[in-house]
Protein backbone atom coordinates (compact mmCIF):
# COMPACT_ATOMS: atom_id res chain seq x y z
CA UNK A 1 0.00 0.00 0.00
CA UNK A 2 2.56 2.23 1.16
CA UNK A 3 4.40 1.81 -2.31
CA UNK A 4 1.13 1.82 -4.70
CA UNK A 5 1.02 5.63 -2.29
CA UNK A 6 4.60 6.58 -2.98
CA UNK A 7 4.23 5.95 -6.82
CA UNK A 8 1.08 7.94 -6.88
CA UNK A 9 3.05 11.21 -5.17
CA UNK A 10 5.84 10.28 -7.69
CA UNK A 11 4.02 10.71 -10.67
CA UNK A 12 1.38 13.74 -9.69
CA UNK A 13 5.17 15.83 -9.22
CA UNK A 14 6.51 14.19 -12.53
CA UNK A 15 2.51 15.50 -14.16
CA UNK A 16 3.14 19.21 -12.65
CA UNK A 17 6.34 19.71 -13.20
CA UNK A 18 5.96 18.19 -17.18
CA UNK A 19 2.64 19.24 -17.33
CA UNK A 20 1.63 15.96 -18.68
CA UNK A 21 -1.94 15.66 -19.39
CA UNK A 22 -4.19 13.06 -18.35
CA UNK A 23 -7.62 12.06 -19.61
CA UNK A 24 -10.59 10.27 -17.19
CA UNK A 25 -14.11 9.93 -17.42
CA UNK A 26 -16.09 9.15 -20.62
CA UNK A 27 -14.32 10.44 -23.95
CA UNK A 28 -17.07 10.22 -26.56
CA UNK A 29 -17.43 11.59 -30.12
CA UNK A 30 -16.19 15.34 -29.94
CA UNK A 31 -16.34 15.22 -33.79
CA UNK A 32 -19.63 16.20 -34.12
CA UNK A 33 -19.90 19.48 -32.52
CA UNK A 34 -19.08 22.16 -34.28
CA UNK A 35 -19.74 25.09 -31.85
CA UNK A 36 -19.35 25.04 -28.42
CA UNK A 37 -19.53 27.86 -25.04
CA UNK A 38 -17.97 28.36 -21.91
CA UNK A 39 -20.81 27.81 -19.63
CA UNK A 40 -18.28 27.73 -16.39
CA UNK A 41 -15.06 29.00 -15.53
CA UNK A 42 -13.86 29.41 -12.26
CA UNK A 43 -10.74 29.64 -10.07
CA UNK A 44 -10.08 28.70 -6.30
CA UNK A 45 -7.12 29.29 -4.36
CA UNK A 46 -6.72 25.72 -2.97
CA UNK A 47 -7.22 26.50 1.36
CA UNK A 48 -6.02 29.57 0.88
CA UNK A 49 -2.58 28.45 0.02
CA UNK A 50 -1.93 31.46 -2.53
CA UNK A 51 -2.64 34.01 0.00
CA UNK A 52 -1.13 32.08 2.96
CA UNK A 53 2.98 33.35 3.28
CA UNK A 54 2.21 36.30 0.74
CA UNK A 55 4.40 39.05 0.54
CA UNK A 56 2.37 41.96 -1.49
CA UNK A 57 -0.18 44.93 -0.43
CA UNK A 58 -2.72 44.01 -2.77
CA UNK A 59 -5.17 41.41 -1.12
CA UNK A 60 -4.57 38.54 -2.78
CA UNK A 61 -8.40 37.80 -3.95
CA UNK A 62 -8.29 41.21 -5.67
CA UNK A 63 -5.16 39.79 -7.60
CA UNK A 64 -7.19 36.52 -8.54
CA UNK A 65 -10.43 38.82 -9.47
CA UNK A 66 -8.27 40.86 -11.28
CA UNK A 67 -7.19 38.19 -14.14
CA UNK A 68 -9.95 35.79 -14.52
CA UNK A 69 -11.44 37.26 -16.86
CA UNK A 70 -8.48 37.92 -19.16
CA UNK A 71 -8.18 33.87 -18.49
CA UNK A 72 -11.35 33.20 -20.10
CA UNK A 73 -10.90 35.71 -22.92
CA UNK A 74 -8.03 33.71 -23.72
CA UNK A 75 -9.73 30.35 -23.32
CA UNK A 76 -12.34 31.06 -25.78
CA UNK A 77 -9.64 32.30 -28.28
CA UNK A 78 -7.47 29.09 -27.86
CA UNK A 79 -11.29 27.45 -28.26
CA UNK A 80 -11.69 28.80 -31.56
CA UNK A 81 -8.79 27.49 -33.26
CA UNK A 82 -10.69 24.35 -33.31
CA UNK A 83 -14.88 25.15 -32.89
CA UNK A 84 -16.87 27.79 -33.40
CA UNK A 85 -17.38 29.60 -30.31
CA UNK A 86 -20.51 31.33 -28.63
CA UNK A 87 -18.64 33.82 -26.61
CA UNK A 88 -19.59 34.76 -22.93
CA UNK A 89 -20.14 38.50 -23.15
CA UNK A 90 -22.46 37.43 -25.74
CA UNK A 91 -24.44 35.28 -23.46
CA UNK A 92 -24.42 36.95 -20.09
CA UNK A 93 -27.93 38.29 -20.28
CA UNK A 94 -29.43 35.02 -21.28
CA UNK A 95 -32.00 34.39 -19.23
CA UNK A 96 -31.94 30.92 -19.86
CA UNK A 97 -28.49 30.46 -18.98
CA UNK A 98 -28.84 32.22 -15.41
CA UNK A 99 -32.29 30.05 -14.95
CA UNK A 100 -30.08 26.95 -14.76
CA UNK A 101 -27.66 27.90 -12.76
CA UNK A 102 -27.10 26.88 -9.23
CA UNK A 103 -26.32 29.20 -6.55
CA UNK A 104 -22.99 30.27 -5.35
CA UNK A 105 -21.64 28.80 -2.25
CA UNK A 106 -18.05 27.42 -3.03
CA UNK A 107 -15.61 29.72 -2.74
CA UNK A 108 -14.35 30.00 -6.31
CA UNK A 109 -13.47 33.33 -8.66
CA UNK A 110 -15.47 33.79 -11.35
CA UNK A 111 -15.03 36.08 -14.19
CA UNK A 112 -17.37 39.69 -14.47
CA UNK A 113 -19.07 40.01 -17.86
CA UNK A 114 -20.74 43.41 -18.20
CA UNK A 115 -21.24 43.46 -14.63
CA UNK A 116 -22.70 40.17 -14.29
CA UNK A 117 -21.00 36.96 -12.33
CA UNK A 118 -20.97 33.61 -14.82
CA UNK A 119 -22.77 30.84 -13.15
CA UNK A 120 -21.92 28.06 -11.66
CA UNK A 121 -23.86 24.36 -11.99
CA UNK A 122 -23.13 22.87 -8.57
CA UNK A 123 -22.99 23.19 -4.57
CA UNK A 124 -20.10 20.22 -4.59
CA UNK A 125 -17.06 21.00 -4.28
CA UNK A 126 -16.13 17.65 -6.32
CA UNK A 127 -17.88 18.27 -8.90
CA UNK A 128 -16.88 21.76 -9.94
CA UNK A 129 -13.43 20.61 -9.29
CA UNK A 130 -14.00 17.89 -11.79
CA UNK A 131 -16.00 19.35 -14.41
CA UNK A 132 -19.25 17.62 -13.57
CA UNK A 133 -22.72 18.38 -14.63
CA UNK A 134 -26.41 16.90 -14.69
CA UNK A 135 -27.18 15.75 -18.05
CA UNK A 136 -30.29 17.73 -18.43
CA UNK A 137 -28.50 20.46 -17.24
CA UNK A 138 -26.24 20.14 -20.34
CA UNK A 139 -29.04 19.38 -23.23
CA UNK A 140 -30.80 22.80 -21.62
CA UNK A 141 -27.83 25.04 -21.92
CA UNK A 142 -27.26 23.61 -25.67
CA UNK A 143 -30.67 24.68 -26.23
CA UNK A 144 -30.74 27.72 -24.68
CA UNK A 145 -27.46 28.68 -26.10
CA UNK A 146 -27.98 27.38 -29.55
CA UNK A 147 -24.80 25.08 -29.29
CA UNK A 148 -23.60 21.45 -29.41
CA UNK A 149 -21.29 21.46 -26.96
CA UNK A 150 -20.62 23.25 -23.14
CA UNK A 151 -17.51 23.68 -22.06
CA UNK A 152 -16.40 24.01 -18.11
CA UNK A 153 -13.37 25.28 -16.65
CA UNK A 154 -11.67 25.12 -13.44
CA UNK A 155 -8.31 25.62 -12.24
CA UNK A 156 -6.84 25.14 -8.76
CA UNK A 157 -4.33 27.53 -7.64
CA UNK A 158 -1.61 26.91 -4.88
CA UNK A 159 1.95 26.90 -4.42
CA UNK A 160 5.03 24.34 -4.40
CA UNK A 161 8.14 24.58 -2.45
CA UNK A 162 10.75 21.76 -2.69
CA UNK A 163 14.65 20.87 -3.89
CA UNK A 164 17.34 20.93 -1.98
CA UNK A 165 16.90 24.24 -2.11
CA UNK A 166 13.28 25.00 -0.78
CA UNK A 167 12.25 27.81 -3.23
CA UNK A 168 8.73 28.79 -3.53
CA UNK A 169 6.71 28.22 -7.31
CA UNK A 170 3.36 28.99 -8.61
CA UNK A 171 1.16 25.57 -9.35
CA UNK A 172 -2.14 25.22 -10.91
CA UNK A 173 -4.47 21.92 -11.82
CA UNK A 174 -6.17 22.76 -14.35
CA UNK A 175 -9.21 20.92 -15.65
CA UNK A 176 -11.73 21.11 -18.96
CA UNK A 177 -14.48 18.85 -19.89
CA UNK A 178 -16.68 18.83 -22.44
CA UNK A 179 -20.44 17.91 -22.86
CA UNK A 180 -22.37 17.38 -25.76
CA UNK A 181 -26.33 18.32 -26.87
CA UNK A 182 -26.86 14.84 -25.37
CA UNK A 183 -26.20 15.37 -22.03
CA UNK A 184 -22.84 13.33 -22.76
CA UNK A 185 -19.31 14.71 -21.27
CA UNK A 186 -17.63 13.72 -24.87
CA UNK A 187 -13.89 14.55 -23.11
CA UNK A 188 -12.38 15.28 -19.58
CA UNK A 189 -8.95 16.70 -19.81
CA UNK A 190 -6.31 17.52 -16.70
CA UNK A 191 -2.94 19.23 -16.94
CA UNK A 192 -0.85 20.49 -13.56
CA UNK A 193 1.40 22.82 -14.45
CA UNK A 194 4.27 24.49 -12.96
CA UNK A 195 5.15 28.65 -12.95
CA UNK A 196 7.74 29.54 -14.61
CA UNK A 197 9.54 32.06 -12.21
CA UNK A 198 10.75 31.36 -8.30
CA UNK A 199 8.70 33.59 -5.78
CA UNK A 200 10.36 33.05 -2.69
CA UNK A 201 11.75 31.04 -0.42
CA UNK A 202 10.28 28.24 2.44
CA UNK A 203 6.34 28.89 1.28
CA UNK A 204 6.63 32.69 2.03
CA UNK A 205 6.16 34.32 -1.81
CA UNK A 206 5.45 37.42 -3.23
CA UNK A 207 1.95 37.91 -4.66
CA UNK A 208 1.47 40.87 -6.30
CA UNK A 209 0.52 42.56 -9.17
CA UNK A 210 3.21 40.94 -11.52
CA UNK A 211 3.49 38.11 -10.19
CA UNK A 212 0.13 36.66 -10.58
CA UNK A 213 0.80 35.64 -13.84
CA UNK A 214 2.92 33.39 -12.99
CA UNK A 215 -0.67 31.17 -11.80
CA UNK A 216 -2.82 32.79 -14.99
CA UNK A 217 0.58 32.26 -17.34
CA UNK A 218 1.00 28.46 -15.76
CA UNK A 219 -2.57 27.78 -16.31
CA UNK A 220 -2.67 29.66 -20.09
CA UNK A 221 0.10 26.66 -21.19
CA UNK A 222 -1.84 24.31 -19.63
CA UNK A 223 -4.65 24.73 -21.69
CA UNK A 224 -2.48 25.16 -24.89
CA UNK A 225 -1.47 21.68 -23.58
CA UNK A 226 -4.77 20.36 -23.61
CA UNK A 227 -6.01 21.85 -26.82
CA UNK A 228 -3.26 20.19 -28.66
CA UNK A 229 -4.51 17.27 -26.56
CA UNK A 230 -7.99 16.68 -28.09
Amino acid sequence: MKNNLMKIAILATIMAFTGCVSSSGPQGNISAISKVAVVSFSVSDYGGSVSSGSIGSTPVADLINSTVTKMLNDTEDKLGSKWNVAKASAFINNSGYHDLSSRKTLSVFVPQINGKEMAVFTQVSKEIKGGKIDPQTAIDLCKALNVDGIVLVFSEWTSKTGGYIPLTKALTKNVLTIWDSNGRQVTKKRVDMMGKKTLGFSGVKAVNENTINEWSDSFNRAMDKIMKSI
